[in-house]
C-alpha cells in the first residue's frame, strides 16, 4: 500500500473517525502511512490497517482494543460501544484511527479499487472452475520470461483475498500483473471486477465448482464470463475451445475474444501433444507461428494451462521462445510428484476437487507409463448441491467407461467418505477394478500403507476440507 496514508483510507471508504483523538494529534496521525492490510490481529504490526470483518465463527471486532495497542488504524463496521461490549473492555485507546464504515468488506474492497485505478499496466485477470491457479501459475511464469510481473499468491482468489493482493499491487515496479478471481455465489465476480478490471481475462472450464450456489453450469457460466464487464473496447477475452459451454458463446461474448484448444477452430492450437522423457510435448500453433513445448508438469489440462499462457503471451507481443522455455521447469502449487522412501511414487493433487478436476487427475494416471500398479484415491467432493451423489456417481462413471474401453490401466480405487461410495458401487457392479471404500481417514490411511510397494503410483484428490494432506504426510 505504497504511498497510502489514514487519511486516503478514509476518502476511499466515505468513513468517518470515533473514539477520543486529541486535536493536537489529529492531523499527524491522519497523514501516517498505512503499509499493508491485515485481518489477523496476531499478524498486525505498526503500519498494518486492521480491518475487522465479521466471520462465521469469529467477529474480529472483539478483537480491536488489544489490536489499537500494535497499530493506529482500524477499521470497523461497529460503534465504540459495541465494540467495547463484545471485548469486555472499559474504553478503547486514544489517539488511534478507528475509522467507521458500513462495511468493512465493502471498505476494503473499496480500498482496492481506489489502488488499481493507479496502476497503469495490462492486468490479466484469471476464473474458471478447474484450472484457475494453475494457469496463472503458468501465465505468470510465461510473462516473467520477459517482462516483471506482479501476481495472486497462494489462494488469494476470494472477496477477501483480491482486495488484499491488489493493496500491494503497486509496491514494486511491475509491468503487468496476473490476478486470480474466485467466486462461489451470484454477484460475486461484479465486486471482483470493480477491483481488478483485467485488461486481459481467461476463462479455463466451466464445471460444476460451487454448483451448489450457482444452481446450474449456465450460471457458472454467466457469472464467469462478467469478468469483462468493466473491459474497455481495447481489452481480451481468451476462452477454452474444448469446454463445449464456452465454444457455444462464439461471437456471442461482446468483446475481443480468442479460443485455445486442440481442434482447429481455436485461434491458439496445441498440436502433436505427447509424452516424452517425463515431459508434456506439443506444438504451439498460431497462424504461421509454430513453437515446441516442453512442460514439466503432467496431465493434457495442463496442456491447455501453458496454451494459454502461452496466447496471452503471444497477444502481449513477447518473446515466445523464452515463454515455451520456462515451462520446462514449471512447479505447480496444486499438484505435487513426491517419491517416497519405499520407492511408490505419490501424486498429491489434493488441494481441492470438482468433478471435472477429480477427471483430469484420473486423466494424468491414466496417461502415465509406471512399472507398478496405479491406484487413486478419491474422497468426498463438497458445495455440489442437491445432485451432489450423482456427481460422485458420474465420477465412478467415467472411470468405468475409459477402464472398460481400454484406455484406463487402473489396478485399484479407494474411496473415502460417505458420497465418494457412489463410485466405488458403481465401479464395482460394472468393472473388474478392486475397490475399497472407508469412512475415516486413519483406517484408510493404513489400509494404503499396507498395500503400496516399489514402482506403485497412487494419486489422491478431494476437497481440501477431507484433509487429505493428513494422508501424504503419512504416506511420504
Amino acid at each position: 500500500m505504497k504511498g497510502i496514508l489514514i487519511k486516503d483510507i478514509i476518502e476511499f471508504t466515505n468513513g468517518h473517525l470515533i473514539g477520543k483523538i486529541d486535536d493536537s494529534f489529529k492531523d499527524e496521525l491522519l497523514n501516517k502511512e498505512v503499509k499493508d492490510i491485515v485481518i489477523d490481529s496476531r499478524q498486525v504490526n505498526s503500519d498494518s490497517l486492521f480491518v475487522a470483518l465479521k466471520g462465521e465463527r469469529v467477529d474480529a471486532h472483539r478483537f480491536i482494543p488489544d489490536t489499537a495497542l500494535k497499530t493506529d488504524a482500524i477499521l470497523t463496521e461497529e460503534s465504540e460501544e459495541e465494540i467495547l461490549s463484545q471485548s469486555e473492555k472499559e474504553s478503547l485507546p486514544e489517539n488511534k484511527a478507528y475509522i467507521k464504515v458500513d462495511s468493512t468488506l465493502d471498505a476494503m474492497q473499496d480500498i482496492a479499487a481506489a489502488i488499481r485505478k493507479n496502476y497503469n499496466k495490462p492486468i490479466v485477470g484469471v476464473t474458471g472452475s478447474v484450472g484457475k491457479t494453475t494457469t496463472r501459475e503458468m501465465i505468470t511464469t510465461a510473462l516473467s520470461s520477459n517482462i516483471s510481473v506482479f501476481h495472486t499468491e497462494g489462494n488469494m482468489n476470494s472477496q477477501i483475498g483480491v482486495p488484499i493482493t491488489v493493496s500491494r499491487i503497486n509496491d514494486n515496479p511491475s509491468e503487468a500483473a496476473v490476478l486470480e478471481m474466485g467466486i462461489s455465489e451470484p454477484g460475486g465476480m461484479d465486486r471482483l471486477t470493480r477491483m481488478v478490471n483485467p485488461d486481459i481475462a481467461v476463462v479455463t472450464m466451466i464445471g460444476q465448482a460451487h454448483i451448489e450456489f450457482l444452481k446450474t453450469r449456465e450460471g457458472i457460466r454467466d457469472e464467469k464470463l462478467r469478468i469483462t464487464g468493466r473491459m474497455n473496447e481495447n481489452g481480451a477475452l481468451f476462452l477454452n475451445a474444448d469446454d463445449e459451454m464456452l465454444y457455444a458463446l462464439k461471437g456471442k461474448t461482446g468483446v475481443k475474444t480468442f479460443y485455445y484448444g486442440t481442434g482447429e477452430d481455436a485461434d491458439y492450437r496445441a498440436e502433436n501433444i505427447r509424452f516424452e522423457n517425463g515431459y508434456n510435448n506439443y506444438t504451439f500453433v498460431h497462424g504461421d507461428k509454430r513453437i515446441e513445448v516442453k512442460l514439466s508438469v503432467l496431465g493434457t489440462h495442463n496442456v491447455l494451462n501453458s496454451l494459454v499462457a502461452m496466447a496471452v503471451s503471444d497477444y502481449m507481443g513477447l518473446d515466445l521462445s523464452k515463454a515455451a522455455k520456462s515451462f520446462e521447469s514449471f512447479v505447480g502449487l496444486r499438484q505435487k510428484i513426491i517419491l517416497s522412501d519405499k520407492k511408490y511414487t505419490i501424486i498429491d493433487d489434493s488441494y481441492n476437487a470438482s468433478p471435472d478436476s477429480m477427471k483430469a487427475a484420473i486423466n494424468v494416471l491414466r496417461d502415465m507409463n509406471v512399472k507398478g500398479r496405479k491406484i487413486a484415491v478419491l474422497g468426498d467432493m463438497f458445495e455440489l448441491g442437491e445432485n451432489s451423489r450423482q456427481y460422485h456417481k458420474d465420477v465412478g462413471i467415467y472411470i468405468a467407461e475409459q477402464f472398460n474401453s481400454g484406455a484406463l490401466d487402473l489396478d485399484e480405487l479407494i474411496t473415502i467418505g460417505d458420497e465418494s461410495k457412489e463410485s466405488t458401487d458403481y465401479i464395482k457392479a460394472n468393472t473388474d477394478i478392486k475397490t475399497s471404500s472407508f469412512d475415516e481417514k486413519p483406517e484408510a490411511s493404513e489400509y494404503i500403507k499396507s498395500i503400496l510397494k516399489a514402482d506403485d503410483v497412487i494419486t489422491l484428490k478431494a476437497s481440501n476440507g477431507m484433509k487429505f494432506a493428513e494422508i501424504v504426510e503419512a504416506l511420504k
